[in-house]
């Protein structure tokens, strides 16, 4: 239990853990000889990653859906609500794309190299590292592109008279 109370969170506004650190971390934990425990670690991470990961793709989709229904309608409403929407969803498109190419690429924890469990752990936690970082960047382009899709929607409220046969409808 000492162990656990000499460990320190990096968390805010703190400073984050080297890779090093973490290793060192891990093996402290979990022992050296404790491979499958450290591989059952190692997957829950790449696990939380992944349905994250599933997470945005769902939110891509809705985005692709709600255009099929009602962008028409909304680029219809002048330029600046045609380039907004068009913007938006290329980006989270893009976003979806980056994810699925950077995230959910597979490759098996039993594949990475290294012959101990430290080199192992320093290759398969920079793997994962990677993964986050497409995972990041797919999060701020789809946050970006969110912004953009909904400013179109703006456009279009502000602008509630500006649909083309509006006026043949009164």
């Amino acid at each position: 239990m000492e162990s656990h109370t000499r460990l320190r969170c990096y968390h805010g506004g703190m400073s984050r853990q080297t890779r090093q650190e973490e290793i060192d971390r891990i093996i402290q934990i979990y022992g050296s000889d404790d491979v499958r425990s450290i591989m059952e670690m190692v997957e829950r991470n790449f696990m939380v990653l992944h349905h994250r990961s599933q997470v945005l793709l769902g939110l891509s989709g809705i985005v692709i859906t709600t255009t099929g229904f009602s962008g028409r309608l909304i680029a219809g409403t002048n330029d600046l609500a045609k380039w907004l929407i068009i913007s938006g969803v290329a980006l989270v498109m893009l976003a979806a794309a980056t994810v699925c190419y950077g995230v959910l690429h597979l490759r098996w924890l039993t594949q990475h190299p290294g012959t101990q469990v430290q080199q192992w752990l320093d290759t398969t936690l920079a793997y994962r590292d990677r993964k986050t970082r497409f995972y990041r960047v797919g999060i701020v382009m789809t946050m970006i592109g969110l912004l953009l899709y909904v400013g179109s929607i703006f456009v279009m409220l502000w602008y509630p008279l500006d649909f083309p046969g509006i006026n043949s409808i009164r």
